[in-house]
């Protein structure tokens, strides 16, 4: 290429500094260039005092937003069928900026008893430093959760499914209840991965989403979203995000563009994997119950037929009740394909053996396995002994890329090098 040619009484360091960049028009690639940069320039004062426009793109200072950045934003908005959407630095990120853009001292929220557990470390916080209070509701018990409204609620919080137990409660009565009694309704949509289930369609007002998972795909970058179809809501997001200084790494953003290109096929590939494996488990004599939502046997499965349009490849195995906690961990450290991690979507299995706070347990035997009810408060402090069945040890796993019949056959290998058999049951 030619050199740029340079101001004779200018020093190398000045010239070096100000040299203009390679013309880039005529390139044009698939991939979305990085963009980064922390001073960006102004054309001229005025453009330096101009007002921001929340709605817009804003190119005043790197922290704030980058090309990178707010092409990741809109492709995540054709994804959620939204109109305006903020990346942000993680998943938990993304559920937490809600709660604090539309909450404040002396308000109250919902929030699903089977919520994503830092989710209940944040209500526990807000309720600690802020005085904001919360009532954790059951999600398949409408009639309980509209009672739980209180004249100072202004937030309903949803999950479909829900964490570790997989229940999905009827969105379109969750939503009527809401609107109703004129909440804010946002969800947590990270486990369909904006394909399996569309909320704002169904009248959520704000989704949370964990890029982390399928959208990045690959198990390297911690990212997270929040889209909405009001300005409003969306200017308030916008503004709490703002204040709080969150910003998001360019390079991260390019390779979750990068994953968001074969989502929709791994998610296909991976759920269809995923639900072949939890058919064949309903099979096994070590197993109460799969959860998963595609299976009949599933709490809540007529809503999931009603809601989503797919399913994910995240689900969870109940063992019966003579299987031992122990015997449960050595199941999972026997595994040979699987590994052993938190997150899920990319394309390594995970199993990982719940380690579940005493009252989900004893609503995991009322509502999941048929036993008698539970009893317990609202806000899911105080939850008694359920009568029936006990539950055995819960194992969450999430299926990755590899081919399910060689999963299988990890896992029936595994199980039975932890129950001392020898491994002659079929898969």
């Amino acid at each position: 290429m030619t050199a740029p040619k340079p101001q004779a009484a200018q020093h190398l360091s000045t010239q070096l500094v100000h040299a203009p960049k390679a013309d880039a028009a005529g390139y044009n690639s698939l991939a979305t260039p990085i963009y980064r940069g922390s001073s960006l320039f102004f054309a001229n004062t005025a453009a330096q005092r101009a007002p921001v426009d929340a709605l817009g793109l804003d190119y005043s200072y790197g922290l704030h937003g980058n090309p990178t950045q707010y092409t990741l934003a809109q492709r995540l908005c054709l994804l959620e069928k939204a109109q305006y959407g903020l990346v942000l630095p993680s998943g938990l990120a993304a559920i937490a900026l809600p709660l604090q853009a539309f909450l404040k001292t002396g308000d109250h929220w919902l929030l699903p008893n089977n919520a994503y557990g830092p989710m209940m470390h944040l209500a526990h916080s807000l309720a600690q430093d802020y005085g904001i209070t919360h009532t954790a509701y059951n999600p398949m018990d409408t009639a309980a959760l509209a009672a739980s409204i209180q004249p100072n609620t202004k937030l309903l919080w949803a999950e479909a499914p829900g964490s570790l137990t997989f229940e999905v409660p009827n969105l379109k009565e969750l939503v009527a209840i809401g609107k109703k009694a004129g909440l804010l309704l946002g969800i947590d949509n990270t486990w369909s991965a904006g394909i399996g289930l569309n909320p704002l369609a169904l009248g959520f007002d704000c989704v949370a989403h964990a890029l982390t998972k399928y959208p990045n795909g690959h198990a390297d970058v911690l990212m997270g979203a929040v889209l909405a179809n009001s300005p409003e809501v969306f200017a308030a997001l916008e503004r709490k995000n703002r204040l709080w200084g969150l910003g998001v790494s360019p390079t991260d953003c390019e390779l979750v563009l990068r994953g968001l290109i074969t989502l929709p096929l791994r998610f296909a590939h991976q759920g269809q994997s995923a639900l072949s494996i939890a058919q064949t488990l309903t099979t096994w004599p070590e197993v109460a119950q799969v959860l998963h939502p595609a299976l009949p046997g599933c709490p809540g499965h007529e809503h999931y037929l009603q809601h989503f349009s797919a399913p994910a490849s995240v689900f969870a195995v109940a063992l019966n009740s003579n299987i031992s906690d122990e015997k449960a961990c050595a199941w999972v450290d026997n595994l040979k394909l699987f590994r052993i991690a938190y997150s899920w979507g990319g394309p390594e299995s995970l199993a990982v053996v719940v380690q579940m706070p005493p009252e989900r347990q004893a609503l995991l035997a009322s509502t999941l396995l048929g036993a008698g009810p539970a009893v317990g408060s609202t806000d899911g402090s105080a939850v008694g002994p359920a009568v029936g069945p006990a539950v055995g040890p819960i194992l969450r796993l999430a299926i990755g890329l590899e081919a399910p019949q060689d999963l299988l056959q990890d896992l029936r290998q595994a199980l039975d090098t932890a129950l001392g058999q020898p491994s002659c049951n079929p898969i």
